[in-house]
């Protein structure tokens, strides 16, 4: 049998490919819907390469408002960081070579291929070195079951199929320590050298993009000073200048310092309310938004992706082989001081997101010690049993609406299967072809069957035996979903209005209009009048 042939291989391409499909089968666009995060991006690369200005007042002129915006003196620019606008300039600029402006915010063609040419791409090249990275550590059944796991049944693929910089930044800092790695395995070759600076200019890159990630950055820098070479360290630090020079001279024209960055000027009050608190907005670490974060029904990584407990056992498996103790060091040092300084992020939750999205930058790092344990036949069957259920959880989360506020705990039934059960589906590929409805997501779902079956093959043998293992992880899901809990009364109301808004479905509010009539108290009916005035028709809800 060729290595082609075996198993592991065949389930790591597996996953691969369907990731990469999935990339491209989902617009990530819900017309008439922008999401805020993606179109102030979107305004800084458009205002860069047609209005020749950091400043987005002609940008939102034609494709639309929102409040995702930073201002001074009379000028609005985008209050994100500008590093993955800066990545997608060159894009734009040669999409304009064939294509027409932006002229409908998110929802034109240059947009779709900017984000598939700019995030989805380097999303892609990161996951392949990521399998790379698990053949050093694991067998190729192990790395392809990881794999799989991380590709899949994560938020990852939501956000590498958005223009979002969360699946980016997760993308530069692997490759940063991808890119460190071979440096030090070219001992001291001039080429060693040069993937040094491109390491640190990945890592100062996904700093100017987000920069919540800067944790991570410093035990990266600290991980390569302590490696030993003075020479790899001044490549790395001087790679890392080009990025930062970047966001110096973008904010010293857009704010008037070097120092001074976007949030600072926040034009939404209320972010600018959060920005001012503690730290750039950051505050005393909280142990409630701690346990949110990993165990709340709205968010928690350990109830969407469970996998990620063997984690735990990887990290003593990997600690007890004394192999690489400075990457064992970097790993648990950047995402414990990375988790605990998001604990104190009031705004932890992210508005209306899919998943523990400012938690994703860690997510290669935290599943790397995971291919260290998947060696019993005990650990591969659990391991899948939990990778299938956060695939399923996935698929379902973003097959149809994918932004839920924190106020709907167990989004991918409350949610997403409410909104299909009713024919809403997310804009896809296949609906250019006459595919319409649940019709649509046939091919996506073959792909992530196609995708489970080879991940399971790879898995044997396994305990329990992997038909059960499958059945396990598909259980609770199919629990849910046979009794969907009831969201509160907020979550029912805010369904209900982003149905009638955005999905071209329900004009006539007969949802929203009857959860707004369902009020009891004078606070729900008060709550019912602030959302309808924002999402339904105008006048009030009245029975028809």
């Amino acid at each position: 049998m060729t290595t082609a042939a075996l198993p592991g291989p065949r389930a790591a391409r597996a996953a691969g490919l369907v990731f990469g499909i999935l990339c491209i089968y989902f617009t990530g666009v819900f017309p008439p819907f922008a999401n805020p995060n993606e179109l102030s991006r979107f305004q800084t690369v458009v205002a860069m390469a047609d209005d020749h200005t950091f400043a987005i007042d002609a940008a939102i002129a034609r494709l639309g408002d929102h409040e995702d915006k930073a201002v001074d003196r009379g000028r609005f620019y985008s209050n994100k960081a500008p590093g993955l606008a800066f990545a997608a300039y060159p894009v734009y600029r040669v999409l304009r070579l064939a294509l027409p402006p932006a002229s409908s915010g998110t929802f034109d063609p240059i947009f779709v291929l900017t984000r598939l040419l700019t995030v989805s791409l380097v999303c892609v090249i990161a996951l392949r070195r990521f399998a790379a990275r698990l053949l050093e550590i694991a067998a190729p059944t192990a790395a392809a079951l990881v794999l799989f796991a991380v590709a899949l049944g994560t938020p990852y693929l939501f956000y590498a199929r958005s223009f979002f910089s969360h699946a980016w930044t997760a993308a530069l800092l692997f490759l940063a320590w991808d890119r460190l790695r071979r440096s030090e395995q070219a001992n001291g070759s001039g080429r060693g050298g040069r993937t040094a600076a491109l390491a640190g200019i990945l890592t100062a890159w996904a700093v100017i993009s987000e920069y919540s990630v800067a944790p991570l950055a410093v035990a990266l820098t600290v991980r390569t000073a302590a490696g030993g070479s003075r020479r790899r360290f001044v490549h790395f630090a001087l790679g890392a200048v080009l990025p930062l020079v970047l966001l110096g001279a973008y904010d010293a024209v857009s704010f008037g310092s070097p120092w001074t960055l976007s949030s600072a000027r926040e034009a939404f009050r209320e972010y600018g309310d959060l920005a001012g608190r503690g730290v750039f907005g950051f505050g005393l670490p909280s142990p409630r938004i701690a346990l949110a974060y990993l165990a709340g029904p709205a968010r928690g990584v350990l109830l969407f992706c469970p996998f990620f407990v063997w984690s735990i056992f990887g990290l003593v498996r990997w600690w007890k082989s004394g192999r690489a103790r400075a990457d064992w060091w970097f790993v648990v040092a950047g995402l414990a001081v990375f988790f605990v300084l998001l604990s104190g992020y009031p705004n932890w939750h992210g508005g209306w997101s899919l998943g523990t999205r400012y938690l994703l930058p860690g997510l290669f790092f935290a599943a790397l010690p995971i291919a260290w344990v998947l060696e019993g036949a005990w650990s591969r069957g659990l391991f899948l049993a939990a990778a299938v259920f956060s695939v399923a959880v996935h698929g379902l989360l973003t097959a149809s609406w994918p932004h839920f506020p924190p106020e709907m705990p167990w989004p991918e039934v409350t949610g997403s299967l409410w909104f299909l059960e009713r024919g809403w589906v997310a804009p896809n590929v296949g609906m250019l072809f006459g595919l319409t409805g649940a019709a649509s997501l046939v091919i996506p779902a073959a792909l992530l069957v196609w995708a489970v079956v080879a991940a399971a093959s790879a898995a044997r043998p396994a305990r329990p035996v992997v038909p059960v293992a499958v059945l396990l992880g598909l259980a609770p899901l199919a629990a849910l979903a046979l009794r969907p809990p009831e969201p509160p009364y907020f979550g029912r109301l805010w369904r209900a209005g982003v149905y009638g808004a955005y999905s071209g479905l329900d004009a006539r509010r007969v949802e929203f209009r009857a959860v707004a009539l369902d009020a009891q108290t004078p606070e729900e009916r008060s709550l019912a009048m602030r959302v309808w005035r924002w999402l339904g028709p105008r006048g009030a809800p009245t029975a028809r």
